[in-house]
Protein backbone atom coordinates (compact mmCIF):
# COMPACT_ATOMS: atom_id res chain seq x y z
CA UNK A 1 0.00 0.00 0.00
CA UNK A 2 1.45 3.34 -0.92
CA UNK A 3 2.12 6.39 1.22
CA UNK A 4 -0.47 8.26 -1.04
CA UNK A 5 -3.36 5.84 -0.45
CA UNK A 6 -2.36 5.44 3.37
CA UNK A 7 -3.23 9.22 3.57
CA UNK A 8 -6.73 8.83 2.04
CA UNK A 9 -10.03 8.15 4.03
CA UNK A 10 -9.54 3.82 4.58
CA UNK A 11 -12.34 1.78 5.86
CA UNK A 12 -13.62 -1.88 6.56
CA UNK A 13 -16.98 -3.40 6.21
CA UNK A 14 -18.56 -5.77 8.27
CA UNK A 15 -22.23 -7.13 8.30
CA UNK A 16 -22.98 -5.40 11.94
CA UNK A 17 -19.60 -3.21 12.44
CA UNK A 18 -17.99 -0.56 10.19
CA UNK A 19 -14.42 0.99 11.09
CA UNK A 20 -13.53 4.32 9.14
CA UNK A 21 -9.66 5.65 9.84
CA UNK A 22 -9.72 9.27 8.51
CA UNK A 23 -6.69 10.26 9.47
CA UNK A 24 -4.40 9.01 7.45
CA UNK A 25 -2.41 12.20 6.41
CA UNK A 26 -0.82 11.57 9.60
CA UNK A 27 1.40 9.30 8.17
CA UNK A 28 2.54 11.77 5.82
CA UNK A 29 3.36 14.19 8.64
CA UNK A 30 5.11 11.07 11.01
CA UNK A 31 7.40 10.75 7.39
CA UNK A 32 8.39 14.57 7.65
CA UNK A 33 8.61 15.26 11.20
CA UNK A 34 11.28 12.21 11.16
CA UNK A 35 13.04 13.30 8.64
CA UNK A 36 13.12 16.88 10.15
CA UNK A 37 13.99 15.16 13.72
CA UNK A 38 16.82 13.21 12.20
CA UNK A 39 18.27 16.43 10.68
CA UNK A 40 17.72 18.17 14.04
CA UNK A 41 19.36 15.72 15.86
CA UNK A 42 22.61 15.45 13.68
CA UNK A 43 22.84 19.42 13.93
CA UNK A 44 21.96 19.43 17.75
CA UNK A 45 25.14 16.44 18.26
CA UNK A 46 27.27 18.38 15.84
CA UNK A 47 27.47 21.88 17.31
CA UNK A 48 26.39 20.51 21.43
CA UNK A 49 29.65 18.11 20.69
CA UNK A 50 27.97 15.38 22.56
CA UNK A 51 27.71 11.45 22.82
CA UNK A 52 24.27 9.78 21.60
CA UNK A 53 23.89 8.49 25.24
CA UNK A 54 24.74 12.27 26.49
CA UNK A 55 21.75 12.87 23.74
CA UNK A 56 19.46 9.95 24.45
CA UNK A 57 16.73 12.26 26.43
CA UNK A 58 16.29 14.62 23.66
CA UNK A 59 15.97 11.61 21.17
CA UNK A 60 13.39 9.74 23.20
CA UNK A 61 11.34 13.14 23.12
CA UNK A 62 11.73 13.25 19.14
CA UNK A 63 11.01 9.46 19.07
CA UNK A 64 7.48 10.45 21.45
CA UNK A 65 6.29 12.92 19.07
CA UNK A 66 6.54 10.29 15.94
CA UNK A 67 5.04 7.88 18.17
CA UNK A 68 2.21 10.27 18.66
CA UNK A 69 1.84 11.06 15.42
CA UNK A 70 2.24 7.91 14.19
CA UNK A 71 -0.63 6.44 16.35
CA UNK A 72 -3.27 9.44 15.01
CA UNK A 73 -2.88 7.61 11.94
CA UNK A 74 -4.41 5.10 13.44
CA UNK A 75 -7.47 6.85 15.06
CA UNK A 76 -10.57 5.55 13.86
CA UNK A 77 -14.77 5.75 14.28
CA UNK A 78 -16.29 2.75 14.62
CA UNK A 79 -20.07 2.25 14.07
CA UNK A 80 -21.28 -1.06 15.67
CA UNK A 81 -24.70 -2.08 15.27
CA UNK A 82 -24.88 -4.87 17.67
CA UNK A 83 -24.15 -2.52 20.38
CA UNK A 84 -25.78 0.57 19.35
CA UNK A 85 -23.10 2.70 19.68
CA UNK A 86 -20.39 4.90 18.18
CA UNK A 87 -16.72 5.29 19.53
CA UNK A 88 -14.09 7.12 18.43
CA UNK A 89 -10.63 5.38 19.48
CA UNK A 90 -8.10 7.94 19.84
CA UNK A 91 -4.86 6.61 18.48
CA UNK A 92 -6.47 3.34 18.19
CA UNK A 93 -7.30 2.05 21.92
CA UNK A 94 -7.77 5.20 24.04
CA UNK A 95 -12.03 5.53 23.73
CA UNK A 96 -12.26 9.44 23.18
CA UNK A 97 -16.04 9.40 22.32
CA UNK A 98 -18.71 7.00 22.71
CA UNK A 99 -22.31 7.77 21.35
CA UNK A 100 -25.50 6.02 21.19
CA UNK A 101 -26.85 5.63 17.39
CA UNK A 102 -30.13 7.16 18.28
CA UNK A 103 -29.08 10.37 19.00
CA UNK A 104 -27.02 10.57 15.42
CA UNK A 105 -28.29 12.44 12.82
CA UNK A 106 -25.79 11.14 9.83
CA UNK A 107 -22.76 11.94 7.60
CA UNK A 108 -22.99 15.24 5.85
CA UNK A 109 -20.53 17.39 3.54
CA UNK A 110 -19.07 20.06 5.40
CA UNK A 111 -17.39 23.12 2.80
CA UNK A 112 -14.49 25.38 3.95
CA UNK A 113 -13.53 28.64 2.94
CA UNK A 114 -10.47 27.72 1.01
CA UNK A 115 -12.30 25.47 -1.51
CA UNK A 116 -11.83 22.24 0.53
CA UNK A 117 -14.36 19.62 1.76
CA UNK A 118 -14.87 16.71 4.26
CA UNK A 119 -17.39 14.93 5.85
CA UNK A 120 -18.13 15.07 9.36
CA UNK A 121 -20.71 13.30 11.46
CA UNK A 122 -23.46 15.08 12.97
CA UNK A 123 -26.02 14.33 16.45
CA UNK A 124 -29.44 14.89 16.45
CA UNK A 125 -29.08 17.53 18.73
CA UNK A 126 -26.12 19.68 16.84
CA UNK A 127 -27.13 19.36 13.31
CA UNK A 128 -24.88 22.02 12.25
CA UNK A 129 -22.36 22.05 14.70
CA UNK A 130 -18.55 21.26 14.87
CA UNK A 131 -19.48 17.49 13.85
CA UNK A 132 -17.06 14.36 13.98
CA UNK A 133 -14.79 14.22 11.31
CA UNK A 134 -15.19 11.06 9.61
CA UNK A 135 -12.75 11.70 6.51
CA UNK A 136 -9.63 13.10 4.99
CA UNK A 137 -10.01 16.45 3.35
CA UNK A 138 -10.82 16.57 -0.63
CA UNK A 139 -9.98 19.16 -2.75
CA UNK A 140 -11.96 17.75 -6.08
CA UNK A 141 -15.32 17.36 -6.11
CA UNK A 142 -15.25 13.70 -8.31
CA UNK A 143 -12.28 12.22 -6.11
CA UNK A 144 -12.51 8.86 -6.74
CA UNK A 145 -12.12 8.07 -2.50
CA UNK A 146 -14.81 10.56 -2.11
CA UNK A 147 -17.04 9.06 -4.57
CA UNK A 148 -16.50 5.60 -2.80
CA UNK A 149 -16.71 6.83 0.86
CA UNK A 150 -20.38 8.00 -0.15
CA UNK A 151 -21.32 4.86 -2.13
CA UNK A 152 -19.90 2.37 0.13
CA UNK A 153 -19.37 3.27 4.17
CA UNK A 154 -22.37 5.62 4.39
CA UNK A 155 -25.06 3.93 3.27
CA UNK A 156 -24.27 1.14 5.66
CA UNK A 157 -24.07 3.92 8.44
CA UNK A 158 -26.88 5.32 7.56
CA UNK A 159 -29.03 1.95 7.58
CA UNK A 160 -27.41 1.50 10.93
CA UNK A 161 -28.76 5.00 12.41
CA UNK A 162 -32.19 4.83 10.37
CA UNK A 163 -32.92 1.26 12.76
CA UNK A 164 -32.24 3.70 15.94
CA UNK A 165 -34.63 6.45 15.02
CA UNK A 166 -37.92 6.84 16.32
CA UNK A 167 -40.98 8.72 15.06
CA UNK A 168 -40.27 11.53 17.28
CA UNK A 169 -37.20 12.37 15.90
CA UNK A 170 -39.07 13.70 13.00
CA UNK A 171 -41.66 15.78 14.28
CA UNK A 172 -41.52 19.59 13.81
CA UNK A 173 -42.67 21.58 15.86
CA UNK A 174 -44.35 24.45 14.41
CA UNK A 175 -42.36 28.33 15.27
CA UNK A 176 -44.71 30.84 16.90
CA UNK A 177 -42.36 33.44 16.87
CA UNK A 178 -39.50 34.57 14.31
CA UNK A 179 -36.16 35.37 15.81
CA UNK A 180 -34.26 35.97 13.02
CA UNK A 181 -36.94 37.80 10.63
CA UNK A 182 -39.77 40.45 11.59
CA UNK A 183 -43.22 39.81 9.40
CA UNK A 184 -45.35 42.48 8.00
CA UNK A 185 -48.21 40.55 6.71
CA UNK A 186 -46.32 38.17 3.90
CA UNK A 187 -43.37 39.64 4.34
CA UNK A 188 -40.53 38.27 6.12
CA UNK A 189 -37.21 40.78 6.06
CA UNK A 190 -34.22 39.52 7.60
CA UNK A 191 -32.72 40.98 10.55
CA UNK A 192 -29.11 42.96 10.25
CA UNK A 193 -26.64 44.80 12.37
CA UNK A 194 -27.86 47.58 10.96
CA UNK A 195 -25.81 49.82 13.87
CA UNK A 196 -22.62 47.86 13.56
CA UNK A 197 -22.42 48.06 9.94
CA UNK A 198 -22.94 52.15 10.29
CA UNK A 199 -20.02 52.34 13.34
CA UNK A 200 -17.78 50.38 10.93
CA UNK A 201 -18.52 52.62 8.08
CA UNK A 202 -18.12 55.63 9.70
CA UNK A 203 -14.90 54.15 11.14
CA UNK A 204 -13.34 53.83 7.54
CA UNK A 205 -14.87 57.20 5.98
CA UNK A 206 -12.86 58.93 8.96
CA UNK A 207 -9.84 57.35 8.43
CA UNK A 208 -9.96 58.33 4.59
CA UNK A 209 -11.01 62.17 5.57
CA UNK A 210 -8.32 61.83 8.05
CA UNK A 211 -5.42 61.01 5.09
CA UNK A 212 -6.43 63.98 3.39
CA UNK A 213 -4.68 66.15 5.80
CA UNK A 214 -1.34 63.55 5.73
CA UNK A 215 1.44 65.43 4.03
CA UNK A 216 3.29 62.58 1.71
CA UNK A 217 5.72 62.35 -1.46
CA UNK A 218 3.22 59.75 -2.83
CA UNK A 219 0.39 61.57 -4.08
CA UNK A 220 -0.78 58.21 -6.02
CA UNK A 221 0.02 56.10 -2.95
CA UNK A 222 -2.15 58.33 -0.85
CA UNK A 223 -5.40 58.53 -3.20
CA UNK A 224 -5.82 54.92 -3.49
CA UNK A 225 -5.54 54.05 0.30
CA UNK A 226 -7.74 57.06 0.63
CA UNK A 227 -10.37 55.25 -2.51
CA UNK A 228 -10.17 52.30 -0.63
CA UNK A 229 -10.56 53.88 2.65
CA UNK A 230 -13.55 55.60 1.21
CA UNK A 231 -14.82 52.63 -0.53
CA UNK A 232 -14.88 49.75 2.39
CA UNK A 233 -17.00 52.54 4.00
CA UNK A 234 -19.50 52.71 1.41
CA UNK A 235 -19.57 48.77 1.17
CA UNK A 236 -20.63 49.11 5.42
CA UNK A 237 -23.17 51.51 4.19
CA UNK A 238 -24.76 49.31 1.82
CA UNK A 239 -24.83 46.86 4.11
CA UNK A 240 -26.88 48.24 6.82
CA UNK A 241 -29.21 49.52 4.62
CA UNK A 242 -29.97 46.77 2.31
CA UNK A 243 -33.04 44.42 2.70
CA UNK A 244 -33.61 40.56 2.22
CA UNK A 245 -37.15 39.76 2.04
CA UNK A 246 -39.28 36.66 1.38
CA UNK A 247 -42.74 37.54 0.05
CA UNK A 248 -45.08 34.50 1.00
CA UNK A 249 -47.69 35.98 -1.26
CA UNK A 250 -45.78 36.44 -4.49
CA UNK A 251 -43.33 33.63 -3.70
CA UNK A 252 -40.22 36.01 -4.23
CA UNK A 253 -36.98 36.35 -2.39
CA UNK A 254 -35.26 39.88 -3.24
CA UNK A 255 -32.42 41.53 -1.97
CA UNK A 256 -31.96 45.42 -2.50
CA UNK A 257 -29.66 47.95 -0.79
CA UNK A 258 -28.03 50.97 -2.96
CA UNK A 259 -25.89 49.48 -5.11
CA UNK A 260 -28.64 48.14 -8.08
CA UNK A 261 -25.64 45.94 -9.48
CA UNK A 262 -26.02 43.96 -6.13
CA UNK A 263 -29.43 43.00 -6.15
CA UNK A 264 -30.75 39.88 -6.49
CA UNK A 265 -34.58 37.84 -7.17
CA UNK A 266 -35.18 34.65 -6.68
CA UNK A 267 -38.59 32.61 -6.81
CA UNK A 268 -39.09 30.24 -4.31
CA UNK A 269 -39.83 27.06 -7.12
CA UNK A 270 -35.73 27.76 -8.12
CA UNK A 271 -34.52 26.89 -4.68
CA UNK A 272 -32.07 24.23 -4.94
CA UNK A 273 -30.86 23.17 -1.63
CA UNK A 274 -28.84 24.84 1.87
CA UNK A 275 -25.07 24.85 2.40
CA UNK A 276 -23.40 26.00 5.23
CA UNK A 277 -19.62 26.69 5.08
CA UNK A 278 -18.07 26.87 7.96
CA UNK A 279 -14.86 29.60 8.15
CA UNK A 280 -11.78 29.64 10.14
CA UNK A 281 -8.94 31.73 10.21
CA UNK A 282 -5.04 30.33 10.83
CA UNK A 283 -7.46 27.18 11.71
CA UNK A 284 -9.29 29.44 14.40
CA UNK A 285 -13.01 28.86 13.88
CA UNK A 286 -15.14 31.86 13.02
CA UNK A 287 -18.62 31.03 12.29
CA UNK A 288 -20.71 29.52 9.65
CA UNK A 289 -22.18 31.11 6.65
CA UNK A 290 -25.59 29.92 5.13
CA UNK A 291 -25.58 29.65 1.45
CA UNK A 292 -29.12 29.20 -0.48
CA UNK A 293 -28.68 27.37 -4.14
CA UNK A 294 -31.10 28.18 -6.91
CA UNK A 295 -31.94 26.77 -10.03
CA UNK A 296 -31.08 29.52 -13.20
CA UNK A 297 -33.82 29.54 -15.35
CA UNK A 298 -32.93 27.50 -18.98
CA UNK A 299 -29.34 26.66 -17.85
CA UNK A 300 -29.42 22.87 -16.25
CA UNK A 301 -25.91 22.46 -15.21
CA UNK A 302 -25.68 26.02 -13.30
CA UNK A 303 -26.89 27.01 -10.00
CA UNK A 304 -26.64 30.65 -8.15
CA UNK A 305 -25.24 31.08 -4.89
CA UNK A 306 -26.94 33.48 -2.66
CA UNK A 307 -25.53 34.06 0.81
CA UNK A 308 -28.33 34.23 3.57
CA UNK A 309 -26.62 34.49 6.91
CA UNK A 310 -23.62 33.69 8.85
CA UNK A 311 -23.70 32.77 12.48
CA UNK A 312 -21.07 31.60 15.30
CA UNK A 313 -23.41 29.08 17.13
CA UNK A 314 -24.69 25.96 15.63
CA UNK A 315 -27.72 26.82 17.95
CA UNK A 316 -28.24 30.23 15.98
CA UNK A 317 -27.74 28.57 12.67
CA UNK A 318 -30.34 25.79 13.63
CA UNK A 319 -33.11 28.13 14.18
CA UNK A 320 -32.25 30.09 11.31
CA UNK A 321 -32.37 27.32 8.61
CA UNK A 322 -35.87 26.13 10.74
CA UNK A 323 -36.95 29.55 10.85
CA UNK A 324 -36.35 30.05 6.86
CA UNK A 325 -37.89 26.32 5.97
CA UNK A 326 -40.75 27.22 7.87
CA UNK A 327 -41.37 30.62 6.01
CA UNK A 328 -40.62 28.74 2.43
CA UNK A 329 -42.83 25.98 2.99
CA UNK A 330 -45.70 27.97 4.74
Amino acid sequence: MSLKSLSKTRWSLEPQRVVIYPYGVFYIFTLVFALFATGLFLVYVTYQNTTFAESLPFVLFLLLIVAIFWGHAGTYVEFDHSKGHMRKMFLGFIPATTTPLSKLQGINVVSNMAGSYNYRLFRKDSRYGKGLVVSCGYTKSNDPNALAFVEEPVPVIHQFLDQYDTPADYVKVPLTSYRFFTQEGPVFTVKNAKAGAIVIGLFFIAIGISMLALQTNGLLAKVVIIAIMLGIGFIFFNAAYTETTFNTDTQLLERRGWIKAFNKRYHFGAFAGLQTVRQSFNFVYTGTSINMYFHVPGKADRQDVFAIASFRKSAQVERFVDELHQIMEG
